[in-house]
């Protein structure tokens, strides 16, 4: 499962900090086909560093070469209920500019909708900006994880930076969940893959076009949150877990399975990916796959059934990795009497 202008969002150091954390986040690719300033590239790494939460948590965003297949790319599903009917699709949160637009087998469903969904709304950076200062970064005069964190781990974490080109000082600043977020998109970035090319991203371009509404299932704030309240320990083990997958080099496999998978909708390669995930024992991969998979799917099927019963046609957009398996949004939907068929 992803991640801001917020000239804020290293309001918490010094300016020689910020600048620092700026040169930093430069080494990574361009989020954008946009001109953006310094600052706001590193604003838009943090926050959609956050607001992507498969990406931080499952590591899921260092990618490898898979090239498109088929036409059939992204994981699409029509949800029908009487006369409701709306349409799931499943994203992965970085892209590159093959990925668009997709193929025409589904842009004749997505031309159609009325309004789209999000996870949260990842192109309001002044929002993303003020929660990064609320959840995600040490104030003014708190110690950083320098100090906070285990002699050996901290270690581990500045060799992750120094291999990625980064300066860890600033980065000290960050709590130990977004550290790992930002670890892992740095490490896309190298392999070629843009937060700015996520089919979020791209989604919320072709709703703009269209002049149709973006809405939330959460918002930046509440996923921010369920990172922040979580106890200090399972923090550093999520931490313990992205480091581990880089150092491992299976981030980077991992995430060639992800891609792969969404590129030619393989739904039965998606299953067997999670199903490896949900084998895992240890503290950082029971909170990624207990909380912050599973544990969000019955608020979201409440808000895909209160937003369907006013009749429009949605798109509702969130990570593939929600979507599959006996707990997934697919058949906790159709055990509530929907009809939900792959497209």
């Amino acid at each position: 499962m992803k991640p801001t202008s917020r000239r804020a969002v290293l309001a918490g150091g010094t300016a020689v900090d910020r600048a620092a954390a700026v040169r930093g986040i430069d080494h990574l690719h361009a989020m954008s086909r946009l001109p953006v300033t310094r600052p706001s590239v590193f604003r838009e790494k943090c926050v959609h560093a956050a607001a992507s939460l498969l990406v931080a948590l499952l590591v899921l965003l260092a990618m490898g070469a898979a090239q498109a297949q088929g036409e059939r790319r992204g994981f699409l599903f029509e949800v029908r209920k009487g006369s409701q009917a709306s349409l799931l699709f499943g994203t992965i949160h970085v892209g590159r500019p093959g990925f668009y637009p997709l193929p025409a087998s589904r842009m004749s469903h997505l031309e159609r909708i009325d309004a789209l969904v999000l996870e949260a709304d990842i192109t309001d950076l002044a929002r993303a900006a003020t929660a990064t200062q609320k959840y995600a970064m040490y104030g003014p005069g708190e110690d950083g994880l320098d100090k906070r964190l285990p002699p050996d781990m901290l270690k581990r974490a500045q060799a992750e930076l120094a291999r990625l080109g980064m300066d860890a000082r600033p980065m000290m600043q960050l709590k130990p969940w977004m550290l790992a977020s930002v670890l892992a998109l740095s490490e896309a970035a190298q392999a070629g893959y843009q937060q700015g090319l996520a089919a979020e991203v791209w989604l919320a371009g072709l709703a703009k076009s269209g002049n149709r509404p973006i809405l939330e299932f959460e918002g930046v704030e509440q996923q921010f949150a369920l990172f922040e309240t979580a106890p200090w320990s399972t923090q550093v083990a999520f931490l313990d877990e992205a480091l581990k997958a880089m150092e491992s080099k299976a981030a980077r496999r991992d995430i060639d399975r992800i891609v792969q998978a969404w590129e030619s909708a393989d739904g039965p390669a998606l299953e067997q990916l999670l199903s490896d995930m949900q084998e895992q024992t240890t503290t950082g991969a029971r909170f990624t796959v207990d909380t912050i998979l599973f544990g969000r799917h019955p608020a979201m099927v409440r808000r895909i059934e209160a937003l369907m019963a006013d009749g429009r046609n949605y798109l509702f957009a969130v990570g593939a990795l929600h979507l599959v398996g006996s707990r997934g949004l697919v058949e906790m939907l159709r055990a509530r009497g929907y009809t939900v068929t792959e497209l």
